[in-house]
């Protein structure tokens, strides 16, 4: 039995691979030869136009939502950013390090707020967010079993700038938000550890 197909077979095969049927047009067939791969269409210039505009608008909304203040539009979107960041944090202490920070922007907030003269409504949700924030912070801390000193410190840092910067703010306040003040600061008071 022989290994490669007769020559009888290939003659064969050829005539019926090159003959045409009838009543074909071989000018209507496609071509034999080599297939030509397809270019790829060039990306159009409004593409790319459109893909950079569509970028700079992102990063603009992120600086304006990052900048916003109670009362703003992006503000709301400021908040749920800081939440989702809050519930990604692995531990305890992280999510403690993110609140104390979260209370700090707060309080610029309320500083802002002050000082600007719009959305001054806001100034006593901003102190009562402020004062969440930070018990928040100390629920997480308590949470963990390790009191090292480096907390420690931290915490009287983040009580000592709070103390600071809230008390400053308290005589350009009215009297409802003066109250809400004065009731975190006291809070604040009790947070930190003796020397």
């Amino acid at each position: 039995m022989a290994a490669t197909p007769r020559p009888e077979f290939h003659a064969r095969l050829r005539e019926q691979l090159t003959q045409t049927p009838p009543g074909e047009d071989l000018s209507e067939r496609p071509p034999t030869g080599p297939r030509h791969s397809r270019r790829r269409p060039r990306t159009g210039l409004f593409t790319q136009l459109l893909s950079v505009a569509l970028v700079a608008a992102m990063v603009a909304s992120g600086i304006w939502t990052y900048r916003s203040m109670p009362g703003d539009t992006f503000y709301p979107l400021k908040r749920a950013a800081e939440r989702t960041l809050f519930h990604l944090s692995t531990d305890e202490a992280e999510r403690a390090d993110r609140s104390f920070g979260y209370a700090e922007t707060r309080a610029r907030e309320v500083e802002e707020l002050l000082g600007s003269g719009e959305h001054e409504d806001m100034i006593g949700e901003t102190l009562q967010a402020m004062e969440d924030t930070t018990r928040s912070a100390v629920t997480s801390l308590r949470q963990v079993r390790r009191r090292d000193a480096a907390n420690a410190r931290e915490l009287r840092r983040f009580v000592q700038k709070q103390r600071t910067q809230i008390s400053g703010m308290i005589p350009k306040m009215d009297a409802e938000d003066q109250l809400k003040a004065h009731v975190y600061l006291n809070y604040i008071d009790g947070l930190a550890p003796p020397d």
